[in-house]
Protein backbone atom coordinates (compact mmCIF):
# COMPACT_ATOMS: atom_id res chain seq x y z
CA UNK A 1 0.00 0.00 0.00
CA UNK A 2 1.47 3.35 -1.05
CA UNK A 3 1.02 6.93 0.08
CA UNK A 4 2.40 10.29 -0.92
CA UNK A 5 4.24 12.10 1.87
CA UNK A 6 5.66 15.61 2.19
CA UNK A 7 9.29 15.46 3.33
CA UNK A 8 11.61 18.24 4.48
CA UNK A 9 14.94 17.13 3.05
CA UNK A 10 16.71 20.23 4.31
CA UNK A 11 15.68 23.77 5.32
CA UNK A 12 13.54 25.45 2.65
CA UNK A 13 13.46 22.26 0.55
CA UNK A 14 10.20 20.29 0.59
CA UNK A 15 9.71 17.14 -1.48
CA UNK A 16 6.52 15.17 -2.18
CA UNK A 17 7.30 11.51 -2.78
CA UNK A 18 5.75 8.08 -2.54
CA UNK A 19 6.43 5.65 0.31
CA UNK A 20 5.34 2.12 1.14
CA UNK A 21 3.16 2.22 4.25
CA UNK A 22 3.75 -1.34 5.44
CA UNK A 23 7.53 -1.18 4.91
CA UNK A 24 8.27 2.40 5.95
CA UNK A 25 5.58 3.72 8.33
CA UNK A 26 5.00 0.79 10.70
CA UNK A 27 8.52 0.08 11.96
CA UNK A 28 10.82 -2.92 11.66
CA UNK A 29 9.53 -5.29 12.85
CA UNK A 30 6.05 -3.84 12.14
CA UNK A 31 4.40 -2.54 15.28
CA UNK A 32 1.16 -4.24 16.25
CA UNK A 33 -0.24 -1.17 18.04
CA UNK A 34 -0.58 1.15 15.04
CA UNK A 35 -3.52 1.62 12.67
CA UNK A 36 -3.47 2.96 9.10
CA UNK A 37 -5.56 6.10 8.72
CA UNK A 38 -6.67 7.95 5.58
CA UNK A 39 -5.89 11.64 6.06
CA UNK A 40 -8.90 13.96 5.99
CA UNK A 41 -7.00 17.20 6.67
CA UNK A 42 -3.82 18.46 8.31
CA UNK A 43 -3.06 21.99 9.47
CA UNK A 44 0.23 23.79 8.92
CA UNK A 45 1.41 24.51 12.46
CA UNK A 46 3.88 27.22 13.41
CA UNK A 47 6.26 24.37 14.25
CA UNK A 48 6.06 23.13 10.65
CA UNK A 49 7.09 26.59 9.49
CA UNK A 50 9.93 26.53 12.03
CA UNK A 51 11.15 23.18 10.68
CA UNK A 52 10.98 24.60 7.17
CA UNK A 53 13.20 27.49 8.25
CA UNK A 54 15.77 25.17 9.87
CA UNK A 55 14.74 25.24 13.54
CA UNK A 56 13.60 22.21 15.52
CA UNK A 57 10.78 23.53 17.72
CA UNK A 58 10.13 20.22 19.48
CA UNK A 59 13.76 20.00 20.60
CA UNK A 60 13.81 23.65 21.67
CA UNK A 61 10.60 23.37 23.69
CA UNK A 62 11.38 19.98 25.27
CA UNK A 63 15.15 19.56 25.38
CA UNK A 64 16.08 23.24 25.49
CA UNK A 65 18.42 23.25 22.49
CA UNK A 66 18.19 23.14 18.72
CA UNK A 67 19.19 19.99 16.80
CA UNK A 68 18.70 19.00 13.15
CA UNK A 69 15.39 17.51 12.06
CA UNK A 70 15.23 14.02 10.57
CA UNK A 71 15.48 14.19 6.75
CA UNK A 72 13.26 11.08 6.54
CA UNK A 73 10.36 12.83 8.28
CA UNK A 74 6.92 13.45 6.83
CA UNK A 75 5.75 16.78 8.21
CA UNK A 76 2.36 17.43 9.83
CA UNK A 77 0.79 16.62 13.19
CA UNK A 78 -2.48 18.63 13.30
CA UNK A 79 -4.36 15.73 11.78
CA UNK A 80 -7.84 14.26 11.36
CA UNK A 81 -8.61 11.13 9.41
CA UNK A 82 -10.75 8.09 8.70
CA UNK A 83 -9.53 4.69 9.86
CA UNK A 84 -8.51 2.53 6.91
CA UNK A 85 -7.05 -0.55 8.66
CA UNK A 86 -7.31 -1.20 12.39
CA UNK A 87 -4.53 -3.81 12.17
CA UNK A 88 -5.68 -6.05 15.00
CA UNK A 89 -6.84 -3.38 17.42
CA UNK A 90 -8.85 -4.72 20.34
CA UNK A 91 -10.12 -1.29 21.42
CA UNK A 92 -13.33 -1.48 19.39
CA UNK A 93 -12.32 0.95 16.66
CA UNK A 94 -13.62 0.21 13.18
CA UNK A 95 -12.73 0.93 9.59
CA UNK A 96 -14.43 4.14 8.46
CA UNK A 97 -14.43 5.74 11.93
CA UNK A 98 -13.68 9.47 12.02
CA UNK A 99 -10.81 10.29 14.39
CA UNK A 100 -8.67 13.06 15.73
CA UNK A 101 -5.09 12.43 16.80
CA UNK A 102 -3.13 12.86 20.01
CA UNK A 103 0.10 13.29 18.10
CA UNK A 104 2.71 11.96 20.53
CA UNK A 105 3.37 8.74 22.43
CA UNK A 106 5.50 8.80 25.57
CA UNK A 107 8.28 6.28 26.15
CA UNK A 108 6.77 5.29 29.52
CA UNK A 109 10.17 4.55 31.06
CA UNK A 110 12.00 7.83 31.70
CA UNK A 111 11.80 9.74 34.98
CA UNK A 112 9.41 12.31 33.52
CA UNK A 113 7.00 9.62 32.33
CA UNK A 114 7.21 7.75 35.63
CA UNK A 115 6.40 10.95 37.51
CA UNK A 116 3.38 11.59 35.28
CA UNK A 117 5.00 14.40 33.29
CA UNK A 118 4.81 12.45 30.04
CA UNK A 119 4.48 15.65 28.01
CA UNK A 120 8.12 16.31 28.95
CA UNK A 121 9.35 12.90 27.71
CA UNK A 122 12.61 13.54 25.87
CA UNK A 123 12.38 10.42 23.70
CA UNK A 124 8.70 10.43 22.80
CA UNK A 125 7.46 9.42 19.37
CA UNK A 126 5.74 12.43 17.80
CA UNK A 127 3.95 12.38 14.45
CA UNK A 128 5.53 14.86 12.06
CA UNK A 129 8.49 15.46 14.39
CA UNK A 130 11.88 13.79 14.34
CA UNK A 131 15.40 14.79 15.27
CA UNK A 132 18.99 13.67 14.78
CA UNK A 133 21.27 13.74 17.81
CA UNK A 134 24.82 15.18 17.63
CA UNK A 135 26.30 11.68 17.27
CA UNK A 136 24.18 11.09 14.15
CA UNK A 137 21.65 8.74 15.76
CA UNK A 138 17.93 9.28 16.01
CA UNK A 139 16.42 10.60 19.22
CA UNK A 140 13.20 8.66 18.55
CA UNK A 141 11.60 6.52 15.82
CA UNK A 142 14.74 4.32 15.94
CA UNK A 143 13.09 1.34 14.25
CA UNK A 144 11.34 3.33 11.53
CA UNK A 145 12.84 4.13 8.15
CA UNK A 146 10.40 7.04 7.84
CA UNK A 147 8.77 9.24 10.49
CA UNK A 148 4.97 9.23 9.89
CA UNK A 149 3.20 12.56 9.48
CA UNK A 150 -0.06 14.09 8.38
CA UNK A 151 0.90 15.78 5.11
CA UNK A 152 0.19 12.52 3.31
CA UNK A 153 -2.67 10.53 1.81
CA UNK A 154 -2.36 8.04 4.69
CA UNK A 155 -0.55 8.03 8.02
CA UNK A 156 -0.01 5.53 10.80
CA UNK A 157 -0.84 6.13 14.45
CA UNK A 158 -1.03 4.21 17.72
CA UNK A 159 -4.46 2.80 18.49
CA UNK A 160 -4.83 4.56 21.84
CA UNK A 161 -3.96 7.97 20.38
CA UNK A 162 -6.81 7.89 17.84
CA UNK A 163 -9.76 9.73 19.39
CA UNK A 164 -13.30 9.32 17.96
CA UNK A 165 -14.83 12.60 16.81
CA UNK A 166 -18.48 13.68 17.06
CA UNK A 167 -20.32 12.92 13.82
CA UNK A 168 -21.19 16.58 13.24
CA UNK A 169 -17.68 17.94 13.79
CA UNK A 170 -16.01 19.49 10.74
CA UNK A 171 -12.83 17.57 9.94
CA UNK A 172 -10.87 20.66 8.89
CA UNK A 173 -11.80 22.45 12.11
CA UNK A 174 -10.97 19.35 14.13
CA UNK A 175 -7.35 19.52 12.92
CA UNK A 176 -7.01 22.34 15.44
CA UNK A 177 -7.87 20.15 18.42
CA UNK A 178 -4.13 19.59 18.83
CA UNK A 179 -3.51 23.33 19.18
CA UNK A 180 -6.64 23.80 21.26
CA UNK A 181 -5.39 21.17 23.71
CA UNK A 182 -2.11 23.08 23.88
CA UNK A 183 -4.06 26.26 24.64
CA UNK A 184 -6.07 24.52 27.36
CA UNK A 185 -2.90 23.10 28.90
CA UNK A 186 -1.26 26.53 28.90
CA UNK A 187 -4.31 28.26 30.32
CA UNK A 188 -4.47 25.84 33.24
CA UNK A 189 -0.73 26.20 33.88
CA UNK A 190 -0.83 29.99 33.89
CA UNK A 191 -3.86 30.07 36.19
CA UNK A 192 -6.61 32.01 34.41
CA UNK A 193 -8.56 33.83 37.12
CA UNK A 194 -12.36 33.92 37.30
CA UNK A 195 -13.23 37.54 36.70
CA UNK A 196 -9.61 38.42 35.95
CA UNK A 197 -7.67 39.65 32.94
CA UNK A 198 -5.49 37.81 30.42
CA UNK A 199 -2.97 39.15 27.92
CA UNK A 200 -2.35 36.96 24.86
CA UNK A 201 0.72 38.02 22.91
CA UNK A 202 0.31 37.07 19.26
CA UNK A 203 -3.02 36.21 17.66
CA UNK A 204 -1.88 33.40 15.42
CA UNK A 205 -3.76 30.11 15.83
CA UNK A 206 -2.58 29.37 19.40
CA UNK A 207 -3.27 32.94 20.48
CA UNK A 208 -6.61 32.93 18.66
CA UNK A 209 -7.70 29.82 20.56
CA UNK A 210 -6.08 30.82 23.86
CA UNK A 211 -8.16 34.01 23.93
CA UNK A 212 -11.31 31.90 23.68
CA UNK A 213 -10.09 29.38 26.27
CA UNK A 214 -9.39 32.27 28.67
CA UNK A 215 -12.99 33.39 28.20
CA UNK A 216 -14.30 29.86 28.82
CA UNK A 217 -12.27 29.65 32.06
CA UNK A 218 -13.73 32.91 33.33
CA UNK A 219 -11.49 35.82 32.33
CA UNK A 220 -13.53 38.98 31.79
CA UNK A 221 -10.94 41.21 30.10
CA UNK A 222 -9.00 39.50 27.33
CA UNK A 223 -6.30 41.48 25.52
CA UNK A 224 -4.78 40.18 22.28
CA UNK A 225 -1.88 41.61 20.27
CA UNK A 226 -0.59 41.29 16.73
CA UNK A 227 1.10 43.24 13.95
CA UNK A 228 -1.83 43.16 11.52
CA UNK A 229 -5.60 43.30 11.88
CA UNK A 230 -6.93 40.16 10.15
CA UNK A 231 -6.93 37.96 13.29
CA UNK A 232 -8.58 40.78 15.25
CA UNK A 233 -11.37 41.01 12.68
CA UNK A 234 -12.03 37.28 12.85
CA UNK A 235 -11.81 37.06 16.64
CA UNK A 236 -14.12 40.05 17.05
CA UNK A 237 -16.81 38.14 15.16
CA UNK A 238 -16.60 35.43 17.79
CA UNK A 239 -16.37 37.78 20.78
CA UNK A 240 -19.75 39.30 19.88
CA UNK A 241 -21.25 36.05 21.18
CA UNK A 242 -19.40 36.22 24.50
CA UNK A 243 -21.25 37.04 27.70
CA UNK A 244 -19.42 38.56 30.64
CA UNK A 245 -16.15 39.01 28.79
CA UNK A 246 -14.67 41.83 26.69
CA UNK A 247 -12.11 41.50 23.91
CA UNK A 248 -9.41 44.19 23.61
CA UNK A 249 -7.11 44.32 20.55
CA UNK A 250 -3.68 45.94 20.34
CA UNK A 251 -1.89 46.42 17.04
CA UNK A 252 1.66 46.73 18.32
CA UNK A 253 2.63 48.91 15.36
CA UNK A 254 0.25 51.54 16.69
CA UNK A 255 -0.14 51.09 20.46
CA UNK A 256 2.01 50.27 23.49
CA UNK A 257 1.18 46.95 25.17
CA UNK A 258 2.38 47.83 28.67
CA UNK A 259 0.67 51.20 28.73
CA UNK A 260 -2.62 49.72 27.51
CA UNK A 261 -2.58 46.91 30.11
CA UNK A 262 -1.68 49.28 32.95
CA UNK A 263 -4.46 51.66 32.01
CA UNK A 264 -6.99 48.83 31.77
CA UNK A 265 -6.08 47.40 35.19
CA UNK A 266 -5.66 50.67 37.09
CA UNK A 267 -1.90 50.17 37.20
CA UNK A 268 -1.95 46.69 38.77
CA UNK A 269 -1.08 44.66 35.66
CA UNK A 270 -2.86 41.70 34.11
CA UNK A 271 -3.62 38.46 35.95
CA UNK A 272 -2.10 36.16 33.30
CA UNK A 273 0.14 36.49 30.27
CA UNK A 274 0.26 33.90 27.48
CA UNK A 275 3.14 34.53 25.06
CA UNK A 276 2.77 32.67 21.75
CA UNK A 277 5.72 34.44 20.05
CA UNK A 278 8.63 34.24 22.48
CA UNK A 279 11.08 36.94 21.40
CA UNK A 280 12.11 40.28 22.90
CA UNK A 281 9.17 42.06 21.27
CA UNK A 282 6.79 40.01 23.44
CA UNK A 283 8.73 38.67 26.43
CA UNK A 284 9.71 42.10 27.76
CA UNK A 285 6.29 43.78 27.47
CA UNK A 286 4.72 40.58 28.77
CA UNK A 287 6.77 40.65 31.97
CA UNK A 288 6.23 44.38 32.42
CA UNK A 289 2.46 43.96 32.01
CA UNK A 290 2.18 41.18 34.60
CA UNK A 291 0.59 41.76 38.00
CA UNK A 292 2.44 40.80 41.20
CA UNK A 293 1.98 37.18 42.21
CA UNK A 294 0.83 36.13 38.73
CA UNK A 295 2.25 33.94 35.95
CA UNK A 296 3.43 34.37 32.39
CA UNK A 297 3.66 31.31 30.14
CA UNK A 298 5.69 31.00 26.93
CA UNK A 299 4.46 28.71 24.17
CA UNK A 300 7.32 29.45 21.79
CA UNK A 301 10.77 30.95 21.41
CA UNK A 302 13.71 29.73 23.52
CA UNK A 303 16.61 30.75 21.27
CA UNK A 304 16.88 34.48 21.85
CA UNK A 305 19.03 36.03 24.56
CA UNK A 306 17.04 38.73 26.32
CA UNK A 307 18.37 41.21 28.85
CA UNK A 308 15.95 42.57 31.41
CA UNK A 309 15.95 44.06 34.86
CA UNK A 310 15.49 41.32 37.49
CA UNK A 311 13.34 43.72 39.46
CA UNK A 312 10.62 43.03 36.89
CA UNK A 313 10.23 39.65 38.62
CA UNK A 314 9.73 41.21 42.04
CA UNK A 315 6.48 40.57 43.84
CA UNK A 316 6.63 36.83 43.11
CA UNK A 317 5.96 37.13 39.40
CA UNK A 318 6.57 33.80 37.65
CA UNK A 319 7.69 33.01 34.09
CA UNK A 320 7.20 29.46 32.90
CA UNK A 321 6.99 27.54 29.63
CA UNK A 322 4.67 25.09 27.92
CA UNK A 323 5.54 21.74 26.34
CA UNK A 324 3.02 19.63 24.41
CA UNK A 325 -0.06 19.03 26.60
CA UNK A 326 -1.49 16.58 29.07
CA UNK A 327 -3.65 13.92 27.41
CA UNK A 328 -6.94 14.79 29.21
CA UNK A 329 -6.88 18.23 27.59
CA UNK A 330 -7.57 16.74 24.14
CA UNK A 331 -11.03 15.43 25.16
CA UNK A 332 -11.57 18.74 26.97
CA UNK A 333 -10.77 20.51 23.70
CA UNK A 334 -13.27 18.30 21.84
CA UNK A 335 -15.95 19.16 24.41
CA UNK A 336 -15.27 22.91 24.10
CA UNK A 337 -15.41 22.82 20.31
CA UNK A 338 -18.43 20.53 20.14
CA UNK A 339 -20.38 22.69 22.60
CA UNK A 340 -19.64 25.84 20.62
CA UNK A 341 -17.69 27.41 23.47
CA UNK A 342 -14.70 27.76 21.14
CA UNK A 343 -15.03 28.59 17.45
CA UNK A 344 -12.38 27.64 14.91
CA UNK A 345 -13.95 28.09 11.48
CA UNK A 346 -13.22 31.83 11.46
CA UNK A 347 -9.53 31.05 11.96
CA UNK A 348 -9.09 28.77 8.93
CA UNK A 349 -8.50 31.24 6.12
CA UNK A 350 -6.90 29.03 3.45
CA UNK A 351 -7.10 25.41 2.29
CA UNK A 352 -4.91 23.66 -0.29
CA UNK A 353 -4.52 20.23 -1.88
CA UNK A 354 -1.41 18.25 -0.96
CA UNK A 355 0.20 18.75 -4.37
CA UNK A 356 -0.06 22.53 -3.86
CA UNK A 357 2.19 22.38 -0.79
CA UNK A 358 4.56 25.09 -2.01
CA UNK A 359 1.79 27.67 -2.22
CA UNK A 360 0.35 26.46 1.09
CA UNK A 361 3.63 27.01 2.92
CA UNK A 362 4.13 30.39 1.25
CA UNK A 363 0.74 31.55 2.54
CA UNK A 364 1.45 30.14 6.02
CA UNK A 365 4.82 31.90 6.23
CA UNK A 366 3.71 35.27 4.84
CA UNK A 367 0.55 35.94 6.81
CA UNK A 368 0.39 39.70 6.40
CA UNK A 369 0.89 39.48 2.65
CA UNK A 370 -1.83 36.84 2.25
CA UNK A 371 -4.09 37.93 5.13
CA UNK A 372 -3.92 34.40 6.53
CA UNK A 373 -4.29 32.91 9.98
CA UNK A 374 -4.47 29.11 9.65
CA UNK A 375 -3.69 27.12 6.51
CA UNK A 376 -4.97 23.55 6.12
CA UNK A 377 -3.90 20.90 3.61
CA UNK A 378 -6.34 18.26 2.36
CA UNK A 379 -5.02 15.31 0.30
Amino acid sequence: MKTRGLFLKEPYKLELREVDIEKQLLGDPPRSDMAIVKTAACGICGSDVSYYKGRNPWALHTLGYNIPSDPNMILGHEITGIIEDVRGSTTGMEKGERVGVIAFKECGECIDCLEGNYNLCSHCYHLGHGEILPDGTRNSWQNFSTVPGGFADYFTCWHEKLVPLPSNMDMKEATQLDGLAVSVHGAHRVGIKQGGSALILGTGPIGFMSAQVAMVLGATNIIVTDVFDKPFEQLEKISKRWTGATLHTINVKKDDIVEYCRDLTNGKGVDAVMDTIGDKTTVVPGIKSLRRGRKMIMFSGFEDTINFDLSWLSGERIITSSCNNQFPYYPEAIAMLNAGKVSIGEMITHSFKLEDYREAFDVAMNKEEHNSIKVVIEP
